[in-house]
Protein backbone atom coordinates (compact mmCIF):
# COMPACT_ATOMS: atom_id res chain seq x y z
CA UNK A 1 0.00 0.00 0.00
CA UNK A 2 3.11 2.43 0.19
CA UNK A 3 2.80 3.91 -3.06
CA UNK A 4 -1.07 4.19 -3.19
CA UNK A 5 -0.64 5.92 0.09
CA UNK A 6 2.33 8.57 -1.41
CA UNK A 7 0.00 9.18 -4.58
CA UNK A 8 -2.77 9.85 -1.74
CA UNK A 9 -1.19 13.12 -1.04
CA UNK A 10 -1.18 14.62 -4.23
CA UNK A 11 -5.01 14.61 -3.79
CA UNK A 12 -5.55 15.49 -0.26
CA UNK A 13 -2.88 18.15 -0.63
CA UNK A 14 -1.49 18.47 -3.96
CA UNK A 15 0.09 21.64 -3.40
CA UNK A 16 1.86 20.57 -0.30
CA UNK A 17 6.04 20.11 -0.99
CA UNK A 18 7.03 16.28 -1.37
CA UNK A 19 10.93 17.93 -1.49
CA UNK A 20 12.94 20.90 -1.42
CA UNK A 21 16.20 21.07 -2.60
CA UNK A 22 18.18 24.57 -2.55
CA UNK A 23 16.16 26.60 -4.95
CA UNK A 24 13.91 24.00 -6.18
CA UNK A 25 11.04 22.36 -4.97
CA UNK A 26 8.83 20.05 -5.74
CA UNK A 27 4.67 19.44 -5.17
CA UNK A 28 2.96 16.14 -4.24
CA UNK A 29 1.05 16.71 -7.59
CA UNK A 30 4.45 16.96 -9.40
CA UNK A 31 5.18 13.88 -8.06
CA UNK A 32 2.71 11.81 -9.16
CA UNK A 33 2.21 12.95 -12.19
CA UNK A 34 6.26 12.86 -13.45
CA UNK A 35 6.53 9.50 -11.49
CA UNK A 36 2.98 8.32 -13.42
CA UNK A 37 4.54 9.80 -16.81
CA UNK A 38 8.20 8.11 -16.63
CA UNK A 39 6.23 5.00 -15.57
CA UNK A 40 4.72 4.72 -18.65
CA UNK A 41 7.80 5.54 -20.48
CA UNK A 42 9.71 3.13 -18.92
CA UNK A 43 6.95 0.02 -19.56
CA UNK A 44 7.40 1.35 -23.32
CA UNK A 45 11.09 0.75 -23.24
CA UNK A 46 11.14 -2.26 -21.64
CA UNK A 47 8.76 -3.92 -23.96
CA UNK A 48 10.52 -2.46 -27.12
CA UNK A 49 14.00 -4.23 -25.87
CA UNK A 50 11.66 -7.74 -24.18
CA UNK A 51 13.10 -6.66 -20.66
CA UNK A 52 11.54 -8.65 -18.11
CA UNK A 53 9.39 -7.50 -15.03
CA UNK A 54 12.15 -6.88 -12.21
CA UNK A 55 14.67 -6.28 -13.96
CA UNK A 56 16.73 -3.49 -11.94
CA UNK A 57 17.10 0.27 -12.95
CA UNK A 58 19.92 2.82 -11.78
CA UNK A 59 18.68 5.48 -10.57
CA UNK A 60 21.79 8.18 -10.61
CA UNK A 61 22.29 11.83 -9.54
CA UNK A 62 22.54 13.09 -5.67
CA UNK A 63 19.30 15.38 -4.19
CA UNK A 64 17.68 16.55 -7.19
CA UNK A 65 13.90 15.66 -7.03
CA UNK A 66 13.78 13.86 -10.00
CA UNK A 67 15.55 10.84 -7.99
CA UNK A 68 12.38 10.40 -5.88
CA UNK A 69 10.35 10.62 -9.37
CA UNK A 70 12.81 8.24 -10.39
CA UNK A 71 12.30 5.83 -7.15
CA UNK A 72 8.20 5.61 -7.73
CA UNK A 73 7.91 5.35 -11.43
CA UNK A 74 10.56 2.17 -11.26
CA UNK A 75 7.86 0.81 -8.27
CA UNK A 76 4.65 1.54 -10.57
CA UNK A 77 6.81 0.19 -13.41
CA UNK A 78 7.53 -3.16 -11.34
CA UNK A 79 11.35 -3.08 -11.70
CA UNK A 80 13.59 -2.39 -8.35
CA UNK A 81 15.58 0.43 -8.48
CA UNK A 82 19.36 1.39 -7.38
CA UNK A 83 20.44 4.56 -6.04
CA UNK A 84 23.71 5.21 -6.81
CA UNK A 85 25.26 8.97 -6.42
CA UNK A 86 27.19 11.41 -8.67
CA UNK A 87 30.65 10.53 -5.93
CA UNK A 88 30.84 7.02 -7.15
CA UNK A 89 33.38 6.79 -9.42
CA UNK A 90 32.51 5.42 -13.11
CA UNK A 91 34.76 2.24 -12.60
CA UNK A 92 32.78 1.56 -9.29
CA UNK A 93 29.15 2.09 -11.65
CA UNK A 94 30.48 -0.38 -14.21
CA UNK A 95 30.71 -2.79 -11.37
CA UNK A 96 27.38 -2.38 -10.30
CA UNK A 97 25.56 -1.95 -13.74
CA UNK A 98 27.73 -5.10 -14.42
CA UNK A 99 27.03 -7.47 -10.98
CA UNK A 100 23.37 -6.69 -11.35
CA UNK A 101 22.12 -6.75 -14.58
CA UNK A 102 20.54 -3.56 -15.08
CA UNK A 103 18.89 -2.41 -17.97
CA UNK A 104 18.49 1.19 -17.86
CA UNK A 105 19.85 4.21 -16.22
CA UNK A 106 17.95 7.32 -15.39
CA UNK A 107 19.19 10.46 -14.06
CA UNK A 108 18.03 14.22 -12.80
CA UNK A 109 21.89 15.28 -13.32
CA UNK A 110 24.25 14.66 -16.26
CA UNK A 111 24.31 11.70 -17.53
CA UNK A 112 27.71 9.92 -16.59
CA UNK A 113 30.17 9.71 -19.81
CA UNK A 114 31.78 6.49 -17.96
CA UNK A 115 30.63 3.44 -16.09
CA UNK A 116 27.24 3.08 -18.21
CA UNK A 117 28.15 0.95 -21.23
CA UNK A 118 26.75 -1.95 -20.21
CA UNK A 119 22.84 -0.43 -19.75
CA UNK A 120 20.72 -1.03 -23.00
CA UNK A 121 19.02 2.80 -22.19
CA UNK A 122 19.83 5.66 -20.82
CA UNK A 123 17.57 9.02 -19.94
CA UNK A 124 17.53 12.34 -18.61
CA UNK A 125 14.13 12.77 -16.17
CA UNK A 126 15.12 16.53 -15.78
CA UNK A 127 11.67 18.47 -15.14
CA UNK A 128 11.94 19.49 -18.98
CA UNK A 129 12.97 15.97 -20.51
CA UNK A 130 11.16 14.46 -23.32
CA UNK A 131 9.90 10.91 -21.46
CA UNK A 132 7.18 13.18 -19.33
CA UNK A 133 5.92 15.54 -22.37
CA UNK A 134 3.42 13.08 -24.01
CA UNK A 135 2.85 11.50 -21.01
CA UNK A 136 1.34 13.82 -18.26
CA UNK A 137 -1.92 13.50 -16.64
CA UNK A 138 -2.11 9.57 -18.34
CA UNK A 139 -2.26 7.42 -15.15
CA UNK A 140 -0.54 3.90 -15.78
CA UNK A 141 -2.76 0.35 -14.67
CA UNK A 142 -2.16 -0.36 -10.73
CA UNK A 143 -1.38 -4.07 -11.48
CA UNK A 144 2.24 -3.09 -13.03
CA UNK A 145 3.27 -1.79 -9.35
CA UNK A 146 5.57 -3.71 -7.25
CA UNK A 147 3.48 -6.41 -5.31
CA UNK A 148 4.46 -7.18 -1.45
CA UNK A 149 7.03 -9.94 -1.93
CA UNK A 150 8.98 -8.01 -5.20
CA UNK A 151 12.17 -6.43 -4.64
CA UNK A 152 11.48 -2.24 -4.48
CA UNK A 153 15.53 -1.58 -4.35
CA UNK A 154 18.82 -2.77 -4.17
CA UNK A 155 21.59 -0.31 -2.28
CA UNK A 156 25.45 -1.17 -2.46
CA UNK A 157 27.43 -1.88 -0.33
CA UNK A 158 31.67 -2.52 0.34
CA UNK A 159 32.35 -5.78 -0.78
CA UNK A 160 35.44 -7.74 1.15
CA UNK A 161 36.18 -9.59 -2.54
CA UNK A 162 36.73 -6.38 -3.97
CA UNK A 163 33.67 -6.45 -5.84
CA UNK A 164 30.68 -4.29 -4.27
CA UNK A 165 27.55 -6.56 -2.69
CA UNK A 166 23.82 -5.07 -3.74
CA UNK A 167 21.42 -6.05 -1.03
CA UNK A 168 17.72 -7.00 -2.29
CA UNK A 169 15.02 -5.32 -0.29
CA UNK A 170 11.34 -6.41 -0.85
CA UNK A 171 8.43 -3.98 -0.66
CA UNK A 172 7.23 -6.23 2.52
CA UNK A 173 10.55 -5.32 4.31
CA UNK A 174 10.22 -1.95 3.67
CA UNK A 175 6.61 -1.41 4.42
CA UNK A 176 7.00 -3.26 7.67
CA UNK A 177 10.12 -0.68 8.58
CA UNK A 178 7.63 2.34 7.82
CA UNK A 179 4.93 0.50 9.74
CA UNK A 180 6.72 0.26 12.97
CA UNK A 181 8.38 3.69 12.68
CA UNK A 182 5.83 6.02 11.90
CA UNK A 183 3.71 3.80 14.68
CA UNK A 184 6.83 5.09 16.96
CA UNK A 185 6.92 8.32 16.14
CA UNK A 186 3.46 9.60 14.83
CA UNK A 187 4.04 11.83 12.32
CA UNK A 188 1.35 14.25 12.23
CA UNK A 189 -0.03 13.87 8.64
CA UNK A 190 1.39 16.43 6.28
CA UNK A 191 2.64 18.58 8.60
CA UNK A 192 6.26 17.48 9.43
CA UNK A 193 9.45 18.43 7.72
CA UNK A 194 12.52 15.54 7.66
CA UNK A 195 15.69 16.39 7.01
CA UNK A 196 17.57 14.48 4.37
CA UNK A 197 21.22 14.45 4.70
CA UNK A 198 22.54 10.80 4.03
CA UNK A 199 22.87 10.68 -0.01
CA UNK A 200 19.89 8.74 -1.58
CA UNK A 201 22.59 5.31 -2.44
CA UNK A 202 23.20 5.43 1.74
CA UNK A 203 20.58 3.09 3.39
CA UNK A 204 19.72 5.55 5.94
CA UNK A 205 18.40 8.16 3.67
CA UNK A 206 15.28 5.43 3.68
CA UNK A 207 14.41 6.74 6.50
CA UNK A 208 13.54 10.39 6.29
CA UNK A 209 12.54 10.06 2.63
CA UNK A 210 9.73 7.24 2.94
CA UNK A 211 8.44 8.15 6.69
CA UNK A 212 8.66 11.97 5.31
CA UNK A 213 6.31 10.99 1.89
CA UNK A 214 4.34 8.20 3.42
CA UNK A 215 2.80 10.77 6.08
CA UNK A 216 2.32 13.47 3.54
CA UNK A 217 6.10 15.62 4.64
CA UNK A 218 8.51 17.79 3.35
CA UNK A 219 11.71 16.25 2.98
CA UNK A 220 14.66 18.81 2.79
CA UNK A 221 17.73 18.00 1.55
CA UNK A 222 21.10 19.26 2.06
CA UNK A 223 24.29 18.05 0.11
CA UNK A 224 27.69 18.08 0.33
CA UNK A 225 28.59 21.54 -0.17
CA UNK A 226 26.36 22.46 2.38
CA UNK A 227 28.40 20.46 5.42
CA UNK A 228 31.50 21.57 3.71
CA UNK A 229 30.19 25.46 4.09
CA UNK A 230 29.04 25.65 7.92
CA UNK A 231 27.59 29.07 7.07
CA UNK A 232 25.35 28.14 4.23
CA UNK A 233 24.17 24.80 5.89
CA UNK A 234 22.76 26.73 9.32
CA UNK A 235 21.07 28.92 6.49
CA UNK A 236 19.33 26.14 5.18
CA UNK A 237 18.54 24.59 8.33
CA UNK A 238 17.57 27.85 9.76
CA UNK A 239 15.21 28.34 6.77
CA UNK A 240 14.02 24.31 6.68
CA UNK A 241 11.60 24.11 10.23
CA UNK A 242 12.84 20.57 10.48
CA UNK A 243 10.82 18.12 13.32
CA UNK A 244 12.70 15.20 12.60
CA UNK A 245 16.27 15.44 12.22
CA UNK A 246 17.50 12.09 10.87
CA UNK A 247 21.66 11.85 10.20
CA UNK A 248 24.56 10.47 11.39
CA UNK A 249 25.99 10.69 14.44
CA UNK A 250 29.19 11.69 12.54
CA UNK A 251 26.97 15.28 11.34
CA UNK A 252 25.59 15.86 14.58
CA UNK A 253 28.47 16.27 16.12
CA UNK A 254 30.02 18.65 13.08
CA UNK A 255 27.26 21.01 14.07
CA UNK A 256 27.25 20.96 17.44
CA UNK A 257 30.71 22.08 17.61
CA UNK A 258 29.43 25.54 16.26
CA UNK A 259 27.48 27.06 19.53
CA UNK A 260 24.58 28.59 17.32
CA UNK A 261 23.43 24.60 16.65
CA UNK A 262 20.83 24.83 18.91
CA UNK A 263 16.80 25.35 19.42
CA UNK A 264 17.34 28.57 18.17
CA UNK A 265 18.03 27.79 14.75
CA UNK A 266 15.99 24.67 15.28
CA UNK A 267 13.02 25.75 17.53
CA UNK A 268 10.65 22.81 16.25
CA UNK A 269 12.62 20.19 16.07
CA UNK A 270 10.73 17.13 18.31
CA UNK A 271 13.55 14.18 17.33
CA UNK A 272 16.81 13.65 16.56
CA UNK A 273 16.58 9.91 14.78
CA UNK A 274 20.00 8.31 14.91
CA UNK A 275 21.49 5.06 12.96
CA UNK A 276 24.40 3.85 10.99
CA UNK A 277 27.06 4.54 13.95
CA UNK A 278 27.49 4.54 17.26
CA UNK A 279 25.77 7.44 18.89
CA UNK A 280 28.59 8.29 22.03
CA UNK A 281 26.96 9.31 25.01
CA UNK A 282 28.77 12.58 25.15
CA UNK A 283 27.16 13.81 21.78
CA UNK A 284 23.66 12.68 22.96
CA UNK A 285 24.21 14.97 26.31
CA UNK A 286 25.12 17.72 24.60
CA UNK A 287 22.01 17.15 22.06
CA UNK A 288 19.68 16.87 24.97
CA UNK A 289 21.11 20.14 26.70
CA UNK A 290 20.66 22.26 23.40
CA UNK A 291 17.17 20.86 22.56
CA UNK A 292 15.31 19.94 25.82
CA UNK A 293 12.48 19.47 24.25
CA UNK A 294 13.76 17.41 21.65
CA UNK A 295 13.82 13.64 21.92
CA UNK A 296 17.46 11.84 21.10
CA UNK A 297 16.69 8.57 19.59
CA UNK A 298 19.42 5.57 18.90
CA UNK A 299 18.82 3.28 16.71
CA UNK A 300 20.50 0.16 15.11
CA UNK A 301 20.50 -1.63 11.74
CA UNK A 302 22.52 -3.00 9.14
CA UNK A 303 21.12 -2.15 4.91
CA UNK A 304 20.43 -6.27 5.27
CA UNK A 305 18.21 -5.54 7.67
CA UNK A 306 16.00 -2.71 6.58
CA UNK A 307 17.62 0.70 8.02
CA UNK A 308 16.69 0.08 11.30
CA UNK A 309 15.11 -2.34 13.82
CA UNK A 310 16.20 -1.41 17.38
CA UNK A 311 15.42 1.78 18.60
CA UNK A 312 15.70 3.30 22.30
CA UNK A 313 14.91 7.26 23.26
CA UNK A 314 18.21 8.27 25.31
CA UNK A 315 16.81 9.55 28.94
CA UNK A 316 18.71 11.41 31.99
CA UNK A 317 19.24 7.76 33.28
CA UNK A 318 20.52 6.26 30.50
CA UNK A 319 23.20 9.43 30.35
CA UNK A 320 23.73 9.28 34.14
CA UNK A 321 26.42 6.32 34.45
CA UNK A 322 28.37 7.66 31.35
CA UNK A 323 28.66 4.20 30.02
CA UNK A 324 27.91 3.49 26.28
CA UNK A 325 24.35 3.91 25.47
CA UNK A 326 22.17 0.84 23.79
CA UNK A 327 20.74 0.64 20.61
CA UNK A 328 17.43 0.04 21.71
CA UNK A 329 14.85 -3.11 21.84
CA UNK A 330 13.68 -4.52 18.75
CA UNK A 331 10.50 -3.84 16.67
CA UNK A 332 7.72 -6.29 17.41
CA UNK A 333 7.60 -8.24 14.39
CA UNK A 334 11.14 -9.13 14.73
CA UNK A 335 13.26 -11.05 16.89
CA UNK A 336 17.35 -10.05 18.04
CA UNK A 337 19.58 -13.18 19.13
CA UNK A 338 23.02 -13.16 20.61
CA UNK A 339 24.28 -16.27 19.39
CA UNK A 340 28.21 -17.77 19.41
CA UNK A 341 29.71 -17.40 15.37
CA UNK A 342 31.19 -20.74 15.83
CA UNK A 343 28.23 -22.30 16.92
CA UNK A 344 25.82 -20.76 14.32
CA UNK A 345 28.71 -21.53 11.32
CA UNK A 346 28.43 -25.02 12.42
CA UNK A 347 24.58 -25.39 12.62
CA UNK A 348 23.94 -23.65 8.95
CA UNK A 349 26.30 -25.89 7.24
CA UNK A 350 25.05 -29.15 8.79
CA UNK A 351 21.11 -27.89 7.64
CA UNK A 352 22.44 -26.28 4.72
CA UNK A 353 20.64 -23.20 6.10
CA UNK A 354 17.40 -24.28 6.84
CA UNK A 355 17.34 -24.56 10.75
CA UNK A 356 15.00 -26.93 12.31
CA UNK A 357 14.62 -24.70 15.48
CA UNK A 358 16.01 -21.24 16.26
CA UNK A 359 19.70 -21.47 17.06
CA UNK A 360 20.62 -21.55 20.67
CA UNK A 361 21.16 -18.17 22.49
CA UNK A 362 23.41 -16.69 24.86
CA UNK A 363 21.85 -15.52 28.10
CA UNK A 364 21.95 -11.89 28.92
CA UNK A 365 25.44 -9.84 28.92
CA UNK A 366 27.22 -12.84 26.71
CA UNK A 367 28.98 -11.29 23.87
CA UNK A 368 29.08 -12.54 20.90
CA UNK A 369 27.37 -12.32 16.81
CA UNK A 370 24.21 -10.20 16.60
CA UNK A 371 21.21 -12.03 14.46
CA UNK A 372 18.59 -10.46 12.97
CA UNK A 373 15.14 -12.18 12.57
CA UNK A 374 11.84 -11.31 11.17
CA UNK A 375 9.95 -9.62 7.90
CA UNK A 376 12.75 -7.01 7.37
CA UNK A 377 15.36 -9.26 6.20
CA UNK A 378 16.69 -9.09 3.50
CA UNK A 379 16.23 -11.84 0.86
CA UNK A 380 20.07 -12.03 0.02
CA UNK A 381 22.23 -10.19 -2.14
CA UNK A 382 21.74 -9.56 -5.85
CA UNK A 383 22.95 -12.87 -8.23
CA UNK A 384 25.46 -13.39 -5.21
CA UNK A 385 24.75 -16.74 -4.15
CA UNK A 386 27.50 -17.53 -2.35
CA UNK A 387 27.84 -14.40 -0.40
CA UNK A 388 24.02 -14.96 0.52
CA UNK A 389 24.68 -18.25 1.82
CA UNK A 390 27.12 -17.38 4.08
CA UNK A 391 25.07 -14.36 5.64
CA UNK A 392 21.33 -15.41 5.74
CA UNK A 393 19.29 -18.56 6.76
CA UNK A 394 16.09 -19.07 8.28
CA UNK A 395 14.39 -21.32 10.67
CA UNK A 396 10.88 -22.76 11.30
CA UNK A 397 9.13 -22.38 14.50
CA UNK A 398 5.32 -22.82 15.06
CA UNK A 399 4.36 -23.20 11.61
CA UNK A 400 6.32 -19.79 10.41
CA UNK A 401 9.94 -19.23 8.74
CA UNK A 402 11.70 -16.72 10.37
CA UNK A 403 14.40 -15.32 7.39
CA UNK A 404 17.50 -14.12 9.43
CA UNK A 405 20.76 -12.29 8.93
CA UNK A 406 24.00 -12.84 10.17
CA UNK A 407 25.72 -9.54 10.77
CA UNK A 408 29.03 -10.08 11.96
CA UNK A 409 28.44 -7.25 14.26
CA UNK A 410 29.24 -8.24 18.14
CA UNK A 411 26.83 -7.25 21.16
CA UNK A 412 24.87 -8.63 24.33
CA UNK A 413 21.24 -8.20 25.54
CA UNK A 414 20.85 -7.01 28.94
CA UNK A 415 17.18 -6.41 30.00
CA UNK A 416 15.72 -6.22 26.95
CA UNK A 417 18.40 -3.94 25.49
CA UNK A 418 20.81 -4.35 22.47
CA UNK A 419 24.46 -2.96 23.30
CA UNK A 420 26.32 -3.03 19.85
CA UNK A 421 30.06 -3.67 20.47
CA UNK A 422 31.53 -3.58 17.27
CA UNK A 423 33.08 -5.84 14.43
CA UNK A 424 33.66 -9.58 14.60
CA UNK A 425 35.71 -8.99 11.44
CA UNK A 426 37.27 -6.34 9.45
CA UNK A 427 34.61 -4.45 8.35
CA UNK A 428 35.15 -0.74 9.31
CA UNK A 429 32.22 1.49 9.80
CA UNK A 430 33.38 4.95 9.34
CA UNK A 431 30.69 8.04 8.82
CA UNK A 432 28.11 5.32 8.52
CA UNK A 433 29.42 3.41 6.14
CA UNK A 434 30.34 0.05 5.81
CA UNK A 435 34.08 -0.38 4.07
CA UNK A 436 35.71 -3.90 3.86
CA UNK A 437 39.12 -3.47 4.11
CA UNK A 438 39.70 -6.13 1.38
CA UNK A 439 37.98 -3.72 -1.20
CA UNK A 440 40.50 -0.93 -0.91
CA UNK A 441 43.63 -3.38 -0.73
CA UNK A 442 42.22 -5.32 -3.57
CA UNK A 443 42.32 -2.10 -5.36
CA UNK A 444 45.89 -1.22 -4.10
CA UNK A 445 47.31 -4.59 -5.44
CA UNK A 446 46.67 -3.06 -9.11
CA UNK A 447 48.89 -0.87 -8.74
CA UNK A 448 52.18 -2.23 -10.79
CA UNK A 449 54.72 -1.65 -8.05
CA UNK A 450 52.13 -2.51 -5.11
CA UNK A 451 53.33 -5.68 -3.98
CA UNK A 452 50.67 -5.59 -0.44
CA UNK A 453 48.47 -3.18 1.30
CA UNK A 454 47.06 -3.37 4.77
CA UNK A 455 43.93 -1.20 4.99
CA UNK A 456 42.84 -0.36 8.72
CA UNK A 457 40.53 2.41 10.83
CA UNK A 458 42.10 4.77 13.12
CA UNK A 459 40.22 5.35 15.98
CA UNK A 460 39.46 8.19 18.34
CA UNK A 461 37.19 8.86 21.12
CA UNK A 462 35.81 5.04 20.62
CA UNK A 463 35.40 5.58 17.01
CA UNK A 464 36.89 5.07 13.57
CA UNK A 465 38.05 8.36 12.32
CA UNK A 466 39.64 7.84 9.08
CA UNK A 467 41.63 4.83 7.44
CA UNK A 468 45.16 4.61 6.92
CA UNK A 469 47.06 1.93 4.02
CA UNK A 470 50.03 0.34 4.90
CA UNK A 471 52.04 -0.98 1.94
CA UNK A 472 54.83 -2.38 0.71
CA UNK A 473 56.24 -2.39 -2.82
CA UNK A 474 58.18 -3.90 -5.16
CA UNK A 475 60.20 -1.30 -5.70
CA UNK A 476 62.22 1.72 -3.44
CA UNK A 477 59.96 4.81 -2.48
CA UNK A 478 61.98 7.61 -3.28
CA UNK A 479 59.45 10.16 -3.25
CA UNK A 480 57.19 9.16 -0.62
CA UNK A 481 54.97 12.25 -0.89
CA UNK A 482 54.61 11.68 -5.06
CA UNK A 483 54.02 7.67 -4.48
CA UNK A 484 50.93 9.13 -2.17
CA UNK A 485 49.36 11.13 -4.22
CA UNK A 486 49.81 8.45 -7.37
CA UNK A 487 48.00 6.18 -4.80
CA UNK A 488 45.70 8.20 -3.54
CA UNK A 489 44.85 9.29 -7.61
CA UNK A 490 45.21 5.32 -8.72
CA UNK A 491 41.74 4.87 -6.43
CA UNK A 492 40.08 7.78 -6.89
CA UNK A 493 38.49 6.41 -10.74
CA UNK A 494 37.60 3.51 -8.50
CA UNK A 495 36.65 3.94 -5.33
CA UNK A 496 34.09 6.71 -3.67
CA UNK A 497 35.76 9.18 -2.00
CA UNK A 498 35.07 7.76 1.75
CA UNK A 499 36.57 5.04 0.81
CA UNK A 500 39.96 6.33 0.16
CA UNK A 501 42.65 6.28 3.21
CA UNK A 502 43.70 9.79 4.01
CA UNK A 503 46.85 7.86 5.45
CA UNK A 504 49.55 6.36 3.28
CA UNK A 505 52.51 4.59 5.08
CA UNK A 506 55.24 2.84 3.26
CA UNK A 507 57.00 -0.34 5.25
CA UNK A 508 59.85 -2.70 3.94
CA UNK A 509 57.44 -5.97 5.03
CA UNK A 510 53.97 -6.74 7.07
CA UNK A 511 54.38 -7.45 10.67
CA UNK A 512 52.47 -11.54 11.07
CA UNK A 513 50.64 -13.00 13.65
CA UNK A 514 51.84 -17.16 14.77
CA UNK A 515 48.39 -18.10 12.87
CA UNK A 516 50.47 -16.49 9.43
CA UNK A 517 47.81 -13.32 8.99
CA UNK A 518 49.12 -9.95 9.04
CA UNK A 519 49.38 -8.20 12.21
CA UNK A 520 47.39 -5.27 11.70
CA UNK A 521 46.76 -4.07 15.77
CA UNK A 522 50.92 -4.29 15.43
CA UNK A 523 50.85 -2.45 12.52
CA UNK A 524 48.45 0.46 14.20
CA UNK A 525 51.18 0.25 17.20
CA UNK A 526 54.20 0.83 15.63
CA UNK A 527 53.12 3.55 12.62
CA UNK A 528 51.31 5.93 15.39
Amino acid sequence: MLIETIDSWSHRCPRRIAHRYRDSAMTYETLRAHSDALCLWLHEQARTHAVPRGTPVVVYGHKESGMLTGFLACAKAGHPYIPVDVSVPGERLARIIASSGAWMLLSPATLPDTGAAGVRCRARISPDAPCYASRLGETPPEDWRLKAGDICYVIYTSGSTGVPKGVQIALRSLESFLNWVTGLFRPREAAEVFLNQAPFSFDLSVMDVYMSLASGGTLWSIDREHAANPGELFLSLGRSRTTFWVSTPSFAEMCLADRAFNAALLPEVKYFLFCGEVLATDTAARLKSRFPAARVVNMYGPTEATVAVTSVTVTPGLLADGKPLPVGKPKPDSRIMVCRPEQLTRLIGEQRGRLAAPPPALPDGGRGEIVIAGPSVSTGYLNNPEQTEKAFFAWEEDGRVWPAYRTGDAGYLANGLLFYQGRLDLQIKLHGYRIEPGEIEENLRQVGWVENAVVVGVEQGGRVAYLKAFVTTNEPVADPFGARRKLRESLRPRLPEYMLPRSFVFIDRMPMTPNGKVDRRRLLEEYR
